[in-house]
């Protein structure tokens, strides 16, 4: 006595919940903006700060305009550990780009989780239905081309 065991092949399905994670995040995200931008408008003492530090902008303009020569030489100076700075900020990026797409994986896989239990049995109603449609097709174009063979035999 034989046993098959038939495997389908792995497929790595973080990428499509990573996307989904994404946007999932960003659908939260934008739920959210009309709340905040009401109560950022509202906000008294962020407007009183805006007035404040748009009030003191021509001071600061002068004094920028003013330390400028003292800036620039400290940016050459600055300059020769840019090269360091830069790798290290990349490897930062990385580490943290990774994290994202972890976390956006994570938060897809739910989202794609509880979209399976919801439409899952509408999906696979509707893929039996085609699969129905494809299989009588099929039958239609069988009979069509045993008749049009027979058709063919009978006029030689």
């Amino acid at each position: 006595m034989t046993t098959e065991t038939t495997t389908s092949p792995t497929h790595d399905r973080r990428p499509l919940y990573a996307a989904a994670g994404a946007a999932d995040a960003a659908v939260a995200a934008l739920r959210e903006l009309p709340a905040k931008v009401t109560e950022a408008v509202n906000d008294e003492k962020l407007r009183a700060e805006f007035r404040t530090r748009f009030a003191e902008l021509p001071a600061d303009v002068r004094a920028f305009r003013a330390g400028l020569p003292d800036l620039l030489l400290s940016a050459q100076a600055k300059a020769a550990d840019l090269p360091q700075k830069v790798r290290e900020l990349l490897a930062d990026a990385g580490r943290e780009a990774g994290k994202a797409y972890e976390s956006f994986a994570t938060r897809g896989e739910g989202v794609v989780t509880k979209l399976r239990e919801e439409y899952g049995p509408v999906v696979e109603n509707a893929v039996a239905n085609v699969r129905g449609r494809v299989a009588d097709a099929a039958d239609d174009v069988a009979q069509l081309t045993g008749k049009a063979a027979d058709d063919r035999k009978t006029k030689r």
